[in-house]
């Protein structure tokens, strides 16, 4: 059997520590753990997880301890455990245990129904934010996601004679957030 790479993840910094993951991975034999932090229902911006794709090689194996760390999608699980199945490596989910190699059947139909579970899940968490908000809009306590750009250092730099394009390169943001500032 080939090296064991391990792959944990926790949706925010704001209280969730991936430790535990870790040291349930390699007490499970895994020789490395990658680890990221933030939403399951995508799989851009999972740099950790791209890296120990990378890694797989013929005989080594993935492994997580649950299906919804890996993703919360159907689509996104089958396209992992397919990727890694490319590599001539296995899949490895700890809870449900599922081992997947490409060749069992039942274990591409249990992968699919985890990855149904995860969108199912990821439907009621977005529907019970949404009516969240709205409460919360409702009795006058949700103002929105905080601005995170600054009128009047926009105003500044275009008084310094900067165009938006040169403004916004300088602030690391969209010109069309260049725009409203402005506009603001």
């Amino acid at each position: 059997m080939g090296r064991v790479l391990g792959y944990a993840r926790v949706s925010t910094n704001d209280g969730q520590d991936v430790s535990t993951q870790k040291a349930k991975l390699e007490e499970l034999g895994a020789v490395v753990v990658f680890h990221d932090i933030g939403n399951g229902s995508k799989l851009d911006g999972r740099h950790q997880l791209e890296s120990a794709l990378r890694l797989l090689e013929s005989g080594s194996e993935l492994l997580a301890l649950h299906p919804d760390r890996l993703a919360r999608d159907t689509g996104d699980l089958l396209t992992i455990a397919k990727r890694v199945v490319e590599k001539g490596a296995i899949l490895r989910i700890h809870d449900p245990k599922i081992v997947f190699d490409g060749s069992d059947l039942m274990a591409e139909v249990m992968l699919t129904l985890f990855g149904l579970i995860g969108s199912v899940e990821k439907h009621f968490i977005k529907a019970r934010q949404r009516r969240g908000i709205e409460a919360a809009k409702l009795r006058g306590v949700y103002k929105g996601r905080p601005a995170t750009i600054n009128p009047d250092q926009v105003r500044e730099l275009r008084d310094q004679g900067l165009g938006a394009t040169a403004i916004a390169r300088r602030l690391k943001i969209g010109r069309a957030s260049v725009y409203r500032a402005l506009a603001a």
